[in-house]
């Protein structure tokens, strides 16, 4: 029985050995963390950001006694990921007012502009900053004026002589000419033998408001902001929606108008229908005159008193508008009705340059011409740069000036 006992005994404590020996050898192995990650990257590497990302790291530990132990630990570590950024080149195909293919592989840095109308887009398009030089008349926006001054844009010649020399020193990328000036177009054949990339715009051959609009997205496309031309196309349309439905609710009766570029003394100068003019007089609720002739035509007196107009509006620039009006008081013109009820107008400076240009001010040319055939409607138009042959100033200064005229037998020169 003893030896029994013992037996056991000594089995026990083999068992407690091995059964020690087994936890020792379990407990002193190094715990062990694995942390496997896979990346796949399918981005262009154009920028990197940084992003923090959350790791769960997982410890097992196990013992013979079949309990099994799992602790976990959270490590915030940061992770750079990448950002595609796609950038498309721009490319662009178009057609001018000379039904020219031209082809711009990017957008114009260093842009001349050979007219007034068009030095006006650029700047209502807000691309004024790309602009290196522009023809002597481009004088508005003011900042046009003040850049110049500074010397930071270049006058490159007149409107009708521009000087190609002076645009080839200034390197530009692109030259916007106008298809209305001959004398730009008979420049083609030499802005090619210089390698200027230049474009043709309707400017001056413009006939109405659509061609002003497609003036606008032209350079809108050229530089890529038909956005903006967007909104500039949609504020003109209210301008000029506003003076047709005033004229409208008001069953306004359409006025006879004649409009000179000029004082008498240079030809008796008019516009005739299909031109930019002619669609200002009639959107203002006025009847041209000369409107059985097409585009630019001169006019004898006999034509004027023939039509009769029921109002006179001169376009000067640079001269006393007073002196023009005196002129015209010395001319068969003072038997039109318009000479009679006083309503000759004078318009001089901006005024004269709202009604010339077929440029992003057309709505406020339309409402300034509306002024003067329609001041029942909008009210006078009361400017320094329009002057009127009605007013009690103007006729006693018109008189006293006619009358020196006649006093030493010569016409006033304007």
């Amino acid at each position: 029985m003893e030896s029994r006992v013992i037996g056991w005994i000594v089995i026990v404590l083999i068992i407690g050995i091995v059964v020690g020996y087994s936890v020792h050898i379990a407990l002193s192995k190094p715990l062990t963390t694995t942390i496997t990650e896979t990346v796949t990257s399918y981005a262009t590497l154009t920028t990197s950001v940084e992003k923090p990302m959350t790791i769960t790291s997982t410890t097992v530990v196990t013992v013979t006694s079949q309990v099994t132990v799992v602790t976990s630990t959270t490590t915030t570590v940061p992770v750079v990921t990448t950002k595609t950024i796609t950038i498309t080149p721009h490319r662009v195909t178009v057609v001018d007012a000379l039904g020219r293919i031209v082809e711009l592989h990017e957008v114009p840095k260093r842009v001349v502009s050979l007219a007034p109308s068009i030095t006006e887009i650029l700047w209502a398009l807000g691309l004024g900053s790309y602009v290196v030089g522009v023809d002597e008349y481009s004088n508005y926006p003011q900042e046009v004026v003040e850049l110049v001054n500074e010397g930071k844009i270049i006058t490159v010649g007149g409107y009708w002589n521009p000087d190609i020399e002076k645009i080839v020193m200034l390197k530009p990328d692109l030259v916007l000419a106008d298809a209305g000036v001959q004398l730009q177009v008979r420049l083609l054949d030499k802005f090619n033998e210089l390698g200027l990339k230049v474009v043709y715009l309707k400017a001056d051959a413009t006939r109405n408001i659509y061609d002003i609009y497609s003036d606008i997205r032209f350079i809108a496309t050229i530089f890529g902001v038909e956005d903006h031309a967007d909104e500039l196309i949609k504020s003109i349309e209210e301008k000029i929606d506003y003076v047709k439905s005033r004229l409208m609710k008001a069953n306004a009766t359409s006025v006879k108008v004649l409009v000179l570029l000029g004082p008498p003394s240079w030809g008796l100068w008019t516009t005739g229908s299909g031109t930019f003019l002619d669609y200002v007089i009639t959107s203002a609720g006025g009847i041209n005159v000369a409107s059985k002739y097409n585009g630019w035509v001169r006019l004898s007196y006999e034509d004027i008193l023939m039509a009769d107009p029921d109002a006179i509006v001169v376009t000067v620039m640079g001269l006393d508008p007073k002196k023009v009006l005196a002129e015209i008081a010395s001319t068969p013109l003072n038997k039109t009705k318009a000479f009679k009820t006083g309503n000759v107008y004078v318009f001089t400076d901006e005024a004269d340059d709202l009604l010339t240009r077929p440029g992003p001010r057309v709505g406020d040319a339309i409402l300034l011409m509306a002024k003067v055939l329609h001041p029942d409607i909008f009210g006078e138009a009361s400017r320094e740069d329009v002057v009127k042959l009605g007013s009690q100033k103007s006729m006693a200064e018109i008189h006293t000036l006619h009358m020196v005229n006649e006093a030493v037998g010569v016409d006033i020169e304007a």
